[in-house]
């Protein structure tokens, strides 16, 4: 005789499909409001009752929710990315690392106003008053040029300074690879394609500056999926958008030790059509063109394929109208022009003019940290270091030049740029000639850029505040501490150019 009687056989509950499927059935007894019937309900439905393969088709599941709530990688053909007309292609967004990009984002949220913080954290303490152009430089700013049995061999490279460091930090095993940027090749020799170099071969490939938005960070995925594996220390090469997402995200890279080597970086145009518009407007010979640079000379400096060289006066491009929409909008929102979060930073504009071809001419370098200053021990035999003087007088006050470059530049960025005829060519090159003889030289002549370029993005980022396809901004987006100082010296020109300009669009 059984000593606990059979429970009472109860009508089972209707279940919804979803109910039936997770295997969940037990549960439903709870809905009731009689114990009575929530211990019937255990026996009505023992566990037995229910297959193992519901309760791993449940597990199943819920895994698959989990691994869905983890953003995936943008595809390199998104044409929409979360900083939207802002986005400088970073490559962030095509990495598993997007869900970092909030705080990440050089055009998200407060922007490149976390400079200041992370100039606190990369460098051990912000920049001084004295340093506020060039950044934090522990170490010093100083000139700086490959020997002459170490320049350049092919046609690629610039001065072969950045690509000296890098090939001298694998060659002595303090890094196991470098990422920079090759281009794609035959055809699209101007356009990046950045990569993991584990050989000088793959660096000394990678020479010569891609004037175009870069996805630096895509070879990121890489290093995120490998975590731990062979590639432990990296030398990471790229400009500021991309260094400062970099910073953002390097704890989660897995790496022993990451150096950091930059470049200077202004007005990137946004794509290879982009790109040919300009080079129709300065070149003669544009389908031959491996490379430009703004150069001290007040020309721009165009390099052939076959070895030629050009140099244009900046007064005499071919309808210059027809350039408004090349740059970048991200480039009209940047703040960081002398790539402040890196160890090292390597440039043209702190040198002064020195009557030669772009790739014989001195640089100048920022040497930011300890980091940035054993870079330069390690390729020391390769480079020429403070042969130069930089602090060079100009005679004519770079103060009043301001107001004269920047309307041009301000039409162009916002469409309202006229079709006219410039000086000629003769008058042109006069122009220059004065300009680069009276006018700021060496460190001054960076001071004047980089406030031509503080002024003008300021103006910019105002007008684009609430403009369709930016993102929502608040009052000091991409504002730091540098470059309101910058604005405060020459604010009654600030607000005179934005009375003129905050209806306009940025093209």
């Amino acid at each position: 005789m059984d000593l606990i009687p059979p429970a009472p056989v109860l009508a089972r509950p209707a279940l919804s499909r979803l109910e039936r499927r997770s295997g969940r059935r037990r549960l439903l007894a709870m809905r009731s409001r009689s114990g009575a019937a929530l211990c019937f309900a255990f026996a009505a439905f023992p566990a037995a009752a229910f297959p193992r393969r519901a309760g791993r088709r449940f597990g199943r599941a819920r895994g698959a929710a989990l691994r869905a709530k983890k953003p995936a990688p943008m595809p390199e053909t998104q044409r929409v990315y979360p900083a939207k007309d802002l986005c400088s292609r970073c490559g962030l967004c095509n990495t598993s690392l997007i869900s970092k990009v909030q705080s990440a984002c050089a055009f998200l949220g407060h922007g490149m106003l976390r400079i200041d913080s992370l100039e606190s954290r990369v460098h051990g303490r912000q920049r001084t008053e004295e340093e506020l152009y060039f950044g934090v430089a522990q170490h010093g700013i100083h000139s700086i040029r490959t020997k002459p049995q170490h320049a350049p061999k092919t046609r690629t490279a610039w001065t072969g300074v950045v690509t000296a460091i890098a090939c001298e930090m694998l060659r002595s095993n303090k890094v196991d690879a470098v990422l920079c940027v090759a281009s794609k090749g035959d055809g699209a020799q101007l356009e990046p394609k950045p990569i993991l170099a584990r050989t000088e071969a793959e660096v000394l490939s990678s020479g010569g500056v891609k004037p175009m938005l870069s996805p630096n960070l895509l070879p990121l995925e890489e290093l995120w999926q490998v975590r731990g594996g062979e590639i432990r220390r990296l030398l990471f090469i790229g400009v500021g958008c991309q260094v400062q997402a970099l910073r953002a995200v390097e704890e989660d890279l897995g790496l022993e030790e990451l150096y950091v080597l930059g470049t200077n970086c202004v007005d990137n145009p946004r794509s290879p059509e982009a790109l040919q518009r300009f080079l129709k407007s300065a070149s003669e010979f544009p389908d031959t063109a491996a490379g430009f640079e703004f150069m001290q000379d007040n020309r721009i400096h165009v390099k052939h394929s076959d070895g030629r060289y050009e140099r244009i006066p900046v007064f005499s491009l071919k309808d210059p109208q027809m350039c408004t929409g090349v740059i970048a909008k991200s480039c009209y929102a940047c703040f960081d022009y002398v790539n402040a979060l890196t160890d090292l930073t390597v440039g043209y504009m702190g040198a002064p003019w020195e009557g030669k071809e772009m790739t014989q001419h001195s640089q100048y370098c920022v040497v930011r940290n300890a980091k940035g200053q054993e870079m330069l021990e390690i390729a020391k035999d390769r480079l020429r270091m403070g042969e130069v003087d930089l602090e060079v007088p100009g005679r004519v006050d770079r103060f009043g030049l301001l107001p004269q470059v920047l309307k041009p530049e301000l039409d162009l960025a916002f469409g309202r740029r006229k079709a006219s005829v410039g000086p000629p060519r003769w008058l042109a090159e006069l122009l220059c000639e004065l300009l680069t003889r009276l006018g700021p030289q060496g460190l001054d002549f960076a001071r004047a850029s980089i406030e031509r370029a503080t002024v003008r993005n300021l103006v910019c980022l105002e007008a684009m505040r609430g403009q369709k396809g930016s993102p929502r901004t608040s009052a000091e987006l991409g504002v730091p501490r540098h470059a309101a100082r910058i604005r405060e010296k020459y604010q009654d020109l600030y607000e005179e150019l934005l009375a003129a300009y905050s209806d306009g669009t940025v093209q």
